[in-house]
């Protein structure tokens, strides 16, 4: 008699099928929102859109003229619109803690890996000096005084300004202690926006929202007012993210344009169903679910960027938690129906590190319940369904990579039995084979046989790293007990400037 357990008894089988079931409802997502974006529409009247474009910079100065020279012309297609810049003075705190990290560097610490903080040029500068000085080792005083050579981002703002002579162009020196957040904030409020007819538009410095893309949202706007008499009060442009093969090395290359088609995917299969489901959920006065924001090309009505006191600066970022505030609030967050796309990490250090940023998103929702709870702003069970289905989408990221790599040695595992392979085989399929031919083709470029398996494999290697960021973040958090650190979680933006739209 065999003594074996039946397959439905083992857990690799229930793991397999559970990846599987996932996935499978993920790619129908996939194509659901393919079906939805991205399509050409009736043409509309646009609405007059006045919008205040703000974007917080922070060691940013190698990308303020690109920055200008995309966004000024778009803001005069818009009359009445502004553009503000919004240095801080961390800039020259964290620089004279850069210094103090730098003393004692050799010329083989002087790498991306260990200061990505710092430019190329900074970098060769800081080795240029340390050769000529002939020391082993980079002193204090050497580092300050090479780095002081270089600009600040204020700096650079300031002349670039001044040679604009642009009344539209704005520039803000935020002077306390937060990041991005508060950076809008302090924008904002030197803004005499309040009304239901403008918003707040925030972008990250390498956003390259087009022309097309701007007047197709004040399309969006038009057909909203005259469905429900009024503007949305917020809108988020979601984004797909490419690489631009800046890395020296084909596996680099390849892992970050993975990791790259992955988050698109994740974009296509979570963020915008979530936002559609939210919304319907709220204009339906059914349970609100959770809004989940993102900090570029989110729009927000100034009367309703008063209303919940601006972005959030007591959490580590921003964007999720704002998602958390309007959602207390009932605010709908209409996606639209159509993408932009952004830069994404080029090496994988700056992967890594950008994945461990993100997902200090997640770990910022206790605070938030906390935080408005105490103040009244929602019910018990509103914060307990939100830090349900909070806890719920960080952990499905965090298991993101076991569940592939089990799969994996499922599928390929001599001694898996088929149940449990054919299991493993779908999942896997569902999270990489299928859904990057089906978005191939709606970009318009159907994939080859060969294309489809190097561009499959690029997606899985990107989904096998994925959770090692949410880990580090943890593990990090864990050892030191804070998130909070001396810089600002992000390294230097290394991808090139775009022509002006």
């Amino acid at each position: 008699m065999n003594g074996r357990k039946p397959f439905w008894r083992r857990p690799s089988w229930w793991v397999a099928a559970a990846v599987a079931a996932r996935n499978v409802n993920g790619l129908r997502q996939v194509r659901q929102t393919l079906a939805r974006v991205d399509q050409p529409t009736p043409s509309l009247a646009a609405e007059p859109m006045l919008l205040h474009v703000v974007i917080p910079v922070l060691r940013e100065q190698q990308h303020i003229v690109g920055a200008l020279a995309w966004f000024v012309p778009l803001v005069r297609d818009f009359p009445g619109s502004t553009l503000t810049l919004v240095s801080t003075a961390r800039e020259e705190r964290e620089r004279a803690h850069l210094v103090g990290r730098l003393a004692g560097a050799t010329a083989v610490d002087l790498t991306v890996q260990r200061f990505p903080q710092l430019t190329g040029e900074e970098l060769t500068a800081l080795a240029e000096t340390l050769a000529k000085t002939g020391e082993r080792v980079l002193t204090l005083a050497a580092a300050a005084e090479t780095l002081s050579a270089f600009p600040t981002t204020v700096d650079v703002i300031a002349s670039e300004i001044a040679n604009l002579r642009d009344l539209v162009v704005g520039h803000v020196h935020y002077e306390g202690d937060g990041r991005k957040a508060a950076q809008v904030n302090a924008a904002v409020e030197q803004l005499a926006a309040d009304s239901a007819e403008e918003y707040v538009a925030v972008y990250d410095v390498d956003s390259r929202p087009s022309l097309e893309l701007l007047r197709r949202t004040a399309e969006f706007l038009a057909r909203y007012r005259a469905e429900h008499g009024e503007l949305p009060r917020v809108v988020q442009q979601s984004a797909r993210f490419a690489t631009q093969g800046a890395s020296g090395t084909w596996w680099e290359r390849r892992l970050c344009r993975g990791a790259a088609r992955a988050q698109t995917l994740w974009t296509l299969r979570r963020e915008i169903p979530n936002l559609r489901r939210y919304t319907d959920s709220v204009r339906r006065w059914k349970p609100r679910g959770l809004a989940q924001t993102v900090g570029h090309g989110l729009l927000v009505r100034a009367d309703a960027f008063r209303q919940v006191g601006g972005l959030p600066t007591f959490t580590v970022l921003d964007d999720v938690a704002f998602g958390y505030r309007l959602t207390l609030d009932g605010i709908p967050v209409d996606s639209l129906p159509f993408t932009t796309t952004v830069p994404a990490a080029e090496y994988l250090p700056e992967l890594l590190s950008q994945s461990e940023r993100w997902f200090q998103s997640y770990l910022d929702y206790p605070q938030c319940a906390a935080r408005w709870h105490a103040q009244g702003h929602g019910s018990h069970f509103d914060h307990a369904a939100a830090l349900a289905i909070g806890t719920y989408r960080g952990m499905a990221w965090l298991l993101v990579s076991p569940a592939m790599a089990a799969c994996l040695a499922l599928a390929l595992g001599p001694r898996t039995r088929p149940p449990a392979r054919a299991a493993a085989t779908v999942a896997l399929w569902a999270a990489t084979v299928a859904p990057v031919r089906r978005l191939a083709r709606a970009e318009g470029r159907p994939l080859t046989v060969r294309e489809t398996a190097v561009q499959s494999a690029e997606t899985l290697a990107g989904l096998l790293l994925k959770s090692i960021g949410p880990l580090t973040a943890l593990g990090r958090w864990a050892v030191t007990g804070t998130r909070h650190s001396a810089l600002a979680p992000k390294s230097n933006r290394r991808t090139k400037d775009r022509e002006t739209p």
